[in-house]
């Protein structure tokens, strides 16, 4: 008895094929052959029966089975030893008169390997705690004067409304100008600040 991913199956025959790639072309005396050296994925041909007490159960395994194999699907194969990540790249079954229940089936396992990035991620840089600067013992520069502000004065403008739209107060505004509240001729150029 075995499982492919916890599926119960009948297996008669393990043959494993466990391969390397050897260097075809001259390789340097005394050097370490193991750079040369290439293992090839691990292939597992099993063959047996897949029995099953009712018609429709067994329909349910080969329907199963067909999933695992056409999705791609990686799956853990638990027989004489477990192997992890392999796939099925091949799956057939027949009829067989001695069996009235089920198939015989032959099926090749072959292993996925997972390659790794060559280089290391660097962890993401972290901000150092730096004590903030302190103006203790410095020379304090003086604000040097802000460039005035004006305002051209349109139909409807009051100081309360001209003060408002840059942030001053009316009563400054008034009295950086020469015109009466009720008296701001339209067009003049005033000074807000």
């Amino acid at each position: 008895m075995a499982k492919i991913n916890g599926i119960k199956i009948h297996v008669e025959k393990e043959s494993l094929q466990n391969d390397v790639e050897l260097p075809s072309h001259p390789v340097e005396k005394g050097i370490n052959l193991i750079d040369h050296v290439e293992r090839k994925p691990v292939v597992l041909s099993i063959s047996g029966k897949l029995i099953r007490p009712d018609h429709t159960t067994l329909e349910t395994l080969l329907g199963r089975l067909s999933t695992i194999e056409t999705k791609g699907t990686l799956i853990v194969y638990e027989g004489r030893r477990i192997y992890h990540n392999l796939m099925i790249s091949s799956f057939s079954y027949n009829a067989d008169a001695n069996i009235g229940n089920g198939y015989e089936f032959s099926m090749t396992l072959k292993e996925v390997r997972f390659a790794q990035p060559s280089y290391v991620s660097l962890p993401k840089k972290t901000k150092a705690a730096v004590a903030g600067v302190s103006s203790v013992g410095r020379k304090q520069t003086v604000n040097k004067k802000q460039s005035p502000i004006y305002h051209v004065v349109k139909k409807g403008d009051t100081y309360s409304g001209i003060a408002q739209k840059y942030g001053a107060k009316w009563q400054e505004v008034q009295k950086n100008n020469k015109y009466l509240a009720t008296q701001i001729p339209i067009k003049a150029k005033i000074k807000v600040r």
